[in-house]
């Protein structure tokens, strides 16, 4: 099947069962009237904090100035709730990423301080886990559909668990490289540049460019990983292994694929966003949203599959080939 054919399989086993847009739309409309999680008390805490340092001379005054600005903006605006939405695994929210103007409730949403920085870093922490469970729910109910499997929710939730574990160990796992990666980066850059300012431009305009590089290519591999983890119930080394193969076998239909998915998304996001003035525009754009980022999730599983039945039947067509030989 080709790229075309394969959105609109997505698209049509999903307008059939309309119900796998749930997970999606409880998820958006949950975002839209739950608590503001806010973190202005702690911002003002820290700007707080900022005043004692004006001894430090007028030198320093300016950049001060321009953290105090930074924060007092980043308190009033910051809403936690919004971690919620399933967008690691490839599921973006609308009212995450555009919290509407309208209200569904006649009251207004209530406001929670969260005042401690160890509050906001548990907080944080346990609102992306149950992102990743959600999501986790989201895509073991697709991945039935995917194999074309009656429903059944007592594996559907073994499934659920299993994959969040072995989600939360990957993205761990990518977060300490990172991490190390930088650290990495930071102490060659910084040698390089006490022994040569030029030199240690240089290899920072290289690094960019590697890393922007490296980065899109690890987005290509890592958007089948969550699809092979949750579809064929396997391990993360198996999931990367199957990832890599598909993506290296079909590289061109992959880098497309996975582009066409971003670029719909975005895009229709911000169609999305125009309607949201009104209470029954914001209902519209979230059904609409859930619709076309569960058909385009359900897409992903088609290709996956498809791609990975046709690389394990050349792997049995090659090892007959060599038995008959």
């Amino acid at each position: 099947m080709g790229i075309v054919d394969i959105l609109s399989a997505g698209f049509e086993r999903i307008a059939k069962r309309l119900w796998l847009i749930l997970i999606p739309v409880a998820v958006d409309i949950g975002i839209w009237i739950g608590p503001r999680l806010s973190l202005n008390e702690l911002s003002l805490s820290a700007l707080g904090t900022l005043a004692s340092l004006g001894e430090l001379g007028q030198e320093y005054q300016p950049s001060l100035e321009v953290l105090r600005d930074g924060l007092s903006s980043f308190g009033a605006q910051t809403d936690l709730l919004p971690l919620l939405s399933m967008h690691l695994l490839g599921v973006p929210s609308l009212t995450a990423t555009f919290p509407p103007q309208a209200r569904l409730l006649q009251t207004a949403r209530p406001l929670v301080e969260v005042p401690t920085a160890g509050k906001a870093a548990i907080l944080t922490v346990s609102l992306t886990m149950l992102s990743l469970l959600l999501g986790c729910l989201f895509l073991s109910w697709l991945a039935q559909e995917a194999r074309e499997e009656p429903a059944n929710w007592a594996y559907v939730l073994h499934l659920t668990w299993r994959s969040w574990v072995r989600m939360f160990v990957l993205l761990l796992v990518i977060a300490c490289v990172a991490v190390a990666l930088g650290i990495g980066v930071s102490l060659v850059y910084a040698l390089l540049t006490l022994a040569s300012p030029q030199l240690g431009a240089a290899l920072f305009s290289l690094l960019a460019i590697a890393m922007l590089w490296l980065s899109v290519y690890a987005g290509i591999i890592f958007f089948f990983v969550p699809r092979a983890i949750v579809l064929d119930n396997v391990g993360i080394v198996r999931a990367v292994w199957s990832s890599l193969n598909v993506v290296h076998r079909n590289i061109f239909s992959a880098a497309i694929f996975v582009l066409l998915v971003n670029v719909i998304q975005t895009g229709l996001m911000f169609i999305w966003r125009l309607l949201t003035t009104s209470a029954v525009g914001t209902l519209i754009s979230i059904a609409g949203s859930a619709y076309i980022n569960t058909g385009l999730a359900l897409a992903g599983f088609i290709f996956y599959r498809e791609r990975f039945v046709a690389w394990q039947e050349a792997i049995a067509h090659a090892n007959t080939s060599e038995r008959q030989a």
